[in-house]
């Protein structure tokens, strides 16, 4: 087993990213598999009142497989092993250049929006079971986190087990208040109208809002796929935007966010018969406030 993972791991370090997909891909053909994991559905959203495959999150599937996992994550993270082990990976595979990369960036905002602080307030905007809270106290073990996550019920009713002194969300009850540091990782594209949702995570924003895990397109408008994970022990298919990447960050700026800085995420998919391949990118804004606008000149 040893040896099969580490072949796994030349195998990725030697190989781009894409030829892996496009490899899977064509396996796929060769097995008889007709659905690709990923495809452009040039309909959007219609699709789901068709087809009744598409169940979306909240599915006791979805849960079960976090649960099956957590034990493994949480032993990772309670390690001195890099932060390579996502909630959602098999368990036997202890090392992933992308889930290393998604933990490092969010501590890289986390810390930014923490600056100076002892105690900050957080929203994980579709954080699931709560996963990146602890993270977060791993990576900021000084700064206490006043942590709130807005989620499905089945996912979020058990976060509030797994964390009772934390503040999960099934309503929009979330809305009330003003945070710190806004995070929405992998969430953003599920939602039908991305822009509602963008506008509304802008309003509680006091000081940082990441945009995390986002596919994003840089030559065609936004686009609608479907993925269908059942690989990974979810029993349902969802649909997701592409997003188109200048149109997020024109449509910032009309809701008064600052784009701080951009980041590459994670090795993207091959979507079968996208007008464009998509990257997995982050996207730090920050809300400026009146100190900002009042600071003197620099001569």
């Amino acid at each position: 087993m040893q040896k099969v993972w580490r072949l796994k791991q030349v195998i990725k370090l030697f190989l781009p990213p894409l030829f892996i997909s496009v490899g899977k891909f064509i396996i796929n053909g060769f097995t008889g598999l007709t659905s690709s994991e990923w495809e452009y559905v040039p309909e959007q959203w219609a699709r789901a009142k068709r087809d009744p495959k598409i169940k979306g999150w909240n599915v006791q599937a979805v849960l079960d497989a976090y649960i099956n996992k957590w034990p493994a994550f949480v032993e990772s993270l309670n390690s001195t092993y890099p932060l390579g082990l996502s909630p959602e990976a098999d368990p036997s595979q202890k090392l992933d250049l992308s889930s290393h990369n998604i933990s490092m960036t969010y501590g890289y905002t986390l810390a930014l929006a923490a600056q100076h602080k002892t105690q900050i307030q957080m929203l994980d905007w579709g954080g699931g079971i709560g996963h990146y809270y602890l993270i977060g106290q791993k990576l900021l073990p000084n700064v206490q986190i006043d942590y709130h996550c807005k989620d499905l019920p089945l996912l979020a009713e058990y976060g509030q087990k797994l964390f009772p002194e934390a503040h999960f969300y099934v309503d929009d009850s979330w809305r009330n208040r003003q945070y710190d540091f806004v995070l929405a990782s992998s969430s953003l594209q599920y939602s039908e109208d991305w822009k509602k949702s963008f506008a509304q995570l802008a309003e509680c924003t006091a000081d940082y809002l990441f945009v995390t895990r986002l596919p994003v397109v840089h030559h065609v408008p936004s686009y609608v796929m479907v993925q269908r994970p059942y690989q990974y022990g979810y029993d349902t298919e969802y649909l997701g935007w592409c997003i188109n990447r200048t149109e997020i960050i024109d449509y910032s700026r009309t809701l008064g966010l600052e784009l701080v800085r951009e980041f590459v995420i994670e090795y993207p998919p091959v979507i079968q018969g996208a007008p464009e391949q998509c990257d997995y990118w982050g996207f730090l804004f920050r809300k400026p406030n009146l100190a900002d606008e009042i600071k003197p000149p620099i001569v």
